[in-house]
């Protein structure tokens, strides 16, 4: 399934990200200048009226030094560029530039005037002509917020200080502030005039120089933020989607049936533990697919051994069956012989079902020794004793070298002659006519070391590892001769180490194979039992399986 660059999660988180930094930023932003302009206001207010009240105060000493008591004199004195106030009305008060007009006690313009004015901005001088036009005819109707401005000056004129606004705010946000104060002069009862100001950026109704500047650097620094915000989201989630690629990859592995497949991520925390986890389920998947192809393996050589070992010994009886039936045996002895066969090949068929269920209870889990005091050489008596017929039948002579004295072992009587009963009966396969089957035991440490020595051919060396493996066969054409069901020893090694031992294939130096189990001892402090009697066997149990 192809999937397009904008489904993508590494784009999804990458743009999602850059999304809310941009949000983030702009709600930032906003908030930033708004608490700018509000502060500014506050701040501007405070500022014009400091400066309004100021300039009042220097007009009237002027007013009240000159000896004319020029009203015009004094409002020069009161601008810091006179000539160029003249022409503009602009003045400087705390670093801020502001329209001043003076008026006098009759609202005339005393300076600057209309006609100095019109050497300057048309703006400044239609301002001043439109407030003069208002206090002309104060009934009258005036521009939007110029009736304020009046209504203020003809305030001031009665000794009161007003502040207002001149039209709508600046964006809605930014008020276009004035003050009007009352030039009072000592002796006098009236005011002498009164005075105009205004910010520059009120009167043109433009943003103020200050909030321009700090706007312009909030606006950049919300930029830079941004970007870097983008970046930082984008190599963010790549931190994430990263350990994600690497596992849908490792995924797709698995899917093609490459179960080896492992992330290597140095992710740390939700995402590593994600990773090891996928590596750990992966690992024991790969273990599980191995041991189902075994399974398939060992059932196919099952169905291959089963099928091999059921069809001669059914074959041998229904051979003789139907010689029987037909009456080709005569004589008594060829009956007898007859029956003996028939009665062989019926216990080879009890014997792999016996092994049969033996394995199947291997593999359930369900092999659990009762364990009892056992001494091995009266054990092995009793087994040597039910085999005989079968070393007098191959011409081979069993030898039980076990030492009477010897430590006795916890173990399941009936399992461990299970055990030395299939030692015996694979050796008896491969040990040649005249020859001697050894079982011998010693004590090493806390543990009983038993081994089972024939005079065969031994075992080949690339073949050691696996003799104690379920249907393993030394010979490929699984003759009859040279081994049984492949089980014998597989039920040895589950038997032994059920016990708590192991088991080992050897080649003895001069002799055959050598097959040796051990068996921990009774823990220390147990009563001796060296009296105690041999336990009764079962008969079943002591039908010697086949390798």
């Amino acid at each position: 399934m192809r999937i397009r660059w904008w489904q993508s999660i590494r784009w999804r988180l990458a743009i999602g990200s850059v999304l809310v930094s941009l949000v983030a930023t702009g709600l930032l932003t906003l908030a930033a200048l708004f608490a700018i302009v509000r502060f500014y206001d506050i701040d501007q207010q405070g500022r014009l009226t400091n400066a309004a009240t100021g300039t009042a105060q220097m007009i009237s000493e002027h007013y009240a030094q000159d000896h004319d008591h020029s009203l015009y004199q004094a409002a020069k004195a009161a601008y810091s560029f006179p000539r160029l106030s003249a022409t503009t009305a602009v003045t400087k008060s705390q670093g801020d530039d502001y329209l001043l007009f003076v008026l006098n006690h009759d609202n005339k313009a005393t300076f600057p005037t209309l006609k100095t004015l019109s050497h300057g901005k048309q703006s400044t001088q239609d301002l001043l002509e439109e407030l003069l036009e208002g206090l002309a005819h104060p009934t009258a109707k005036t521009k939007d917020g110029f009736a304020q401005l009046r209504d203020a000056v003809l305030q001031a004129q009665q000794g009161k200080s007003m502040t207002g606004e001149i039209g709508t705010a600046y964006l809605g946000v930014l008020p276009r502030a004035f003050a009007v104060e009352p030039i009072k002069v000592v002796g006098a009862q009236a005011p002498v005039g009164v005075i105009v100001l205004i910010p520059t950026s009120a009167a043109n109704n433009t943003l103020p120089p200050f909030v321009k500047i700090v706007g312009r650097a909030v606006l950049l620094a919300s930029v830079v933020v941004t970007v870097l915000a983008a970046i930082a989201g984008i190599l963010f989630s790549r931190t994430i989607t990263h350990p994600l690629a690497k596992l849908n990859g490792a995924t797709r592995k698995m899917a093609t049936g490459d179960y080896g497949a492992q992330v290597r991520t140095n992710a740390q925390g939700e995402l590593g533990e994600l990773a090891t986890t996928f590596n750990d389920m992966a690992a024991q998947l790969q273990r599980d697919v191995e041991e189902l192809r075994k399974q398939e393996i060992w059932r196919r050589e099952l169905l291959m051994s089963i099928t091999h070992d059921l069809a001669t010994p059914l074959t041998a009886i229904t051979g003789l069956g139907e010689a029987l039936a037909d009456g080709v045996d005569q004589s008594r002895e060829d009956y007898e012989a007859t029956g003996r066969i028939i009665v062989r090949e019926t216990l080879r068929l009890r014997r792999l079902v016996q092994d049969l269920h033996m394995m199947a209870k291997v593999e359930a889990g369900a092999l659990h020794p009762h364990r009892k005091p056992v001494r091995l050489a009266a054990l092995l008596d009793e087994v040597l004793a039910v085999l005989t017929p079968e070393f007098e039948r191959v011409q081979v002579e069993p030898v039980n070298a076990i030492p009477y004295n010897l430590p006795i072992v916890q173990a399941d009587p009936d399992m461990l002659a299970r055990v030395f009963s299939n030692l015996c009966d694979n050796a008896l396969h491969f040990t040649p006519t005249g020859g001697t089957i050894t079982i011998e035991a010693q004590q090493q440490d806390a543990q009983m070391v038993v081994s089972v020595t024939d005079t065969g051919q031994g075992i080949p060396p690339e073949a050691l590892s696996r003799v104690f493996e379920r249907f393993f066969r030394g010979d490929s054409a699984r003759q009859s001769k040279t081994g049984g069901s492949g089980l014998g020893l597989a039920i040895v090694r589950a038997i032994v180490e059920a016990h708590g031992g192991d088991v080992r294939a050897e080649n003895a130096p001069g002799a055959g194979a050598r097959l040796i189990f051990t068996l921990p001892l009774q823990a220390a402090g147990q009563l001796s039992l060296s009296d105690t009697p041999t336990l009764p066997l079962q008969e079943h149990l002591l039908i010697p399986p086949r390798r």
